[in-house]
Formats: C-alpha cells, structure tokens, sequence
C-alpha cells in the first residue's frame, strides 16, 4: 500500500511540472514558547519553500481561514481544500536545538487526499545579526523545510534550478568530534599548542566548522549546537583535545548525526602530523573511516595550525570554504 501512496504521489508531482498546484497549509506544530520558531516564520518559510520550485502556490492562511468560518462547524481540511481548489494539503513539525532546525512534512493528495508521503530535513545558520549579535534562524528553517519537501516527493533535484539563494538538496549531518591531542615532552622541545591545547583544539574545530559550512553534500553542526545535543543526553564538560568517546557518538547518532570529523595532532620530530578523518557512525558509536588525510605543521604558531587544518580539508573534499563568517 505505502508503494502505491508514493506512486500517486510522484503522479501529482510530475503534473506540477507542466501545472502548478494549489498547496493548502493545514498546520505547523512547533514549541509555541521558542521565538525563533514564531508561526509567521514558520509559515513564509514553508510557503517559500513550495513556491521556489515554480510548481505550487500555497493558498494564503487568511484564504483558508476564511473559508473554514464561511463553512461553519462541519469544516474539515478536506472540505476546505476542495472549497480553495486545493490539490495539495500539508501538515508540517519543526523543531530546533541551538542553531539546528528539523523540519518535517506530511503531504496528502490524489482524489479524496487519500494518498499521502512525507519526509525530514535540516538546515543550520551560521548568521547573526549585526546589531544584536542574535542567530538569525530563518535560513536554517527554509532549508530544512526545503530538504523535507525534497524526500516527501523523492526529488533531490527539486531546487535544481533556483535561484541560487535557494539551491539546496538534501544532504547528511556531519559533526565535528575532539582532536586528540598526543604530545611527546620527554622527547622534543615542548610546542605552545600542545601546552596550550584547550583553546588550539578549539580554535582547530572551530576552523573545520568554517571551511565546511557551504558544502552542498553536508549540513556541518556548530559547537554551540553539537554541545547542546551532548548535554541533552547528560554529557558536559566535553573536551575538544579528547578523542570522542563512544556515549558521545551514540548520542549525535540519536540525533541523525551520522557522519563526523575526527583527528589527531601528534608531536613528531619534524614538528606535528595533523591527521583528519571523515567517518560514519554506527548504530552501536562504531567508526568507519570513509577517508582522512594527514600533513605535517613545522611551526609551532595559531596560523600554522589553521593552515595545516585546511591542508587536511582539501584533501577529504573537493572543495572548502576560504570565507569568514558571513552576515546578512
């Protein structure tokens, strides 16, 4: 039956290539007490997100409430969307963890809206606003709204041909997990970063998290937002100098975290190998490494590090970032 609903489904879709659809928004469930996910938000990014693909037009609420108070007591979603012309109803669930929003979509169509499809997607934000230093969350609600429509209607190129503001598809969650940090004193002179290992090894992640925050094929997760998710589960005062523990990849795995970057920054004669690695998570916290790459630092400085840690990034993708943060 759920392989006749999707085929249905992929009928109504494909007749919006050459027509567009009516889309009638039935509900947006979200924390009522978060302001970043005020339902005017939540509604001009789910109208946007239908709207962009040239194939919908969403009914505006004011329509459909006034045309449920025109029907009286015997309105139903239903009979509402047959009274705006409605090929399409959904319903939507967006819920956020610091600057991770998940967005998810149920969609009804077909006579008698008997066939329905859904799917999840995320998006993060990295914007603050100039004048209160505030996260700016209407990014991250569009795209993960824009990736959950992708999966209900299994169109990953969906927004192929967008502008490019709006060019997304769907794409995994990659968290950053600690460098390990394994220094030598007794055998070579001691280096600053090593001794100085707390803030290098944030600086270090925090580097990552730039270089890979635009990749097409990765949502990359902040500190801010993996540490939120690690205290969620109980677990504080997680070091960037550490390697990750199994609780802690259980846990981002608990959250559809399933691939990560991890390393290692060891003391070596010629200076310090960097050694990064892009690995997928098991079910049970296991690692698998799908590829790493290593260079090696022979100067023991902040912007030697930093330089070291894009080397790495380059050889594990195509390509990275070289802009700083970005404002709107």
């Amino acid at each position: 039956m759920a392989l006749f609903c999707v085929i249905a489904l992929f009928s109504v879709h494909s007749q919006a290539v050459s027509q567009t659809q009516r889309v009638m928004i039935a509900r947006i469930d979200a924390d009522s007490a978060d302001p970043a996910l005020h339902p005017s938000k939540l509604i001009a990014g789910l109208t946007l997100a239908f709207e962009s693909t040239k194939q919908y037009v969403v009914v505006p609420n004011e329509v459909r409430d006034s045309v449920a108070r025109a029907i009286g007591d015997s309105a139903t979603y239903q009979r509402v969307a047959d009274s705006l012309g409605a090929e399409i109803i959904v319903f939507a669930s967006v819920a956020r963890i610091e600057n991770l929003v998940r967005s998810e979509l149920v969609i009804a169509g077909g006579d008698g809206f008997t066939f329905s499809t859904g799917g999840h997607g995320y998006g993060v934000t990295f914007l603050r606003s100039d004048s209160t230093r505030s996260m700016i969350h209407d990014p991250a609600i569009l795209s993960s709204m824009q990736r959950a429509l992708c999966l209900s209607l299994r169109d990953s190129s969906l927004y192929a041909k967008a502008d490019d503001a709006l060019r997304v598809r769907p794409a995994s969650l990659l968290g950053i997990g600690g460098i390990n940090f394994v220094d030598k004193p007794t055998d070579f002179i001691p280096w600053s970063t090593f001794k100085e290992k707390v803030p290098a090894s944030y600086d270090m992640v925090q580097s990552i998290t730039a270089a890979l925050r635009y990749l097409d094929e990765y949502i990359v997760i902040d500190t801010d937002t993996r540490d939120s998710i690690y205290a969620k589960a109980g677990l504080y005062l997680v070091e960037n100098y550490n390697p990750v523990t199994v609780p802690e990849l259980k846990t981002l795995r608990a959250f559809d975290i399933d691939r990560i970057i991890t390393g290692r920054y060891e003391r070596t004669s010629a200076g310090a190998d960097l050694t990064l690695y892009l690995q997928e998570i098991g079910s049970k916290g296991e690692l698998t490494t799908l590829k790493k790459a290593t260079s090696t630092i022979e100067l023991d400085t902040k912007q030697a590090l930093q330089d070291v840690v894009r080397a790495c990034l380059r050889q594990l993708f195509s390509v990275i970032s070289e802009q700083s943060e970005r404002k709107p």
